[in-house]
């Protein structure tokens, strides 16, 4: 025998599906936010080495700048 299914039952399962589609969305956004903060921590860490270097290259200028002056 088929099981007859009421409105709330009807109203509670559409619920539930909103609310799963709604998760899964939620989900895939912080998938999506988790991927750019990896990349913009690599990028971050790039500027580093580079800031890094650069201020070093200008320490060794401004010290043979000074030397031979």
């Amino acid at each position: 025998m088929t099981r007859h299914i009421t409105d709330s039952e009807r109203f509670t399962l559409a619920a539930l599906n909103r609310k799963e589609t709604e998760l899964s969305e939620k989900n895939r956004q912080l998938k999506c936010y988790e991927d750019q903060l990896r990349a913009m921590k690599a990028y971050i860490g790039e500027l580093k080495e580079s800031n890094q270097i650069l201020a070093a290259q200008v320490r060794y200028l401004v010290s043979n700048k000074i030397n031979h002056a």
